[in-house]
């Protein structure tokens, strides 16, 4: 009797264990979808890199500052 319920404890805690498991990969999954250059937040952090370079340049004055000329 007692080696039916040690079975059922262990096959729960390993399905426990499997469920975790999927919803760390799905977590983990959502945020590389939200982080990706596709998601909201890579779609953010290219507009804030395109305006920061942006008010770079017209800080420095044009294209050239940003040239390096080679030797």
């Amino acid at each position: 009797m007692n080696h039916d319920h040690d079975a059922v404890r262990i096959h729960r805690a390993e399905l426990d264990h499997e469920i975790d498991t999927i919803r760390t990969e799905r977590l983990l999954a959502a945020e590389h979808r939200a982080t990706s250059p596709d998601g909201l937040l890579g779609r953010a952090r290219q507009r804030t890199g395109r305006a920061l370079i942006t008010a770079g340049t017209a800080l420095v004055g044009g294209d050239r500052a940003f040239t390096t000329r080679r030797a």
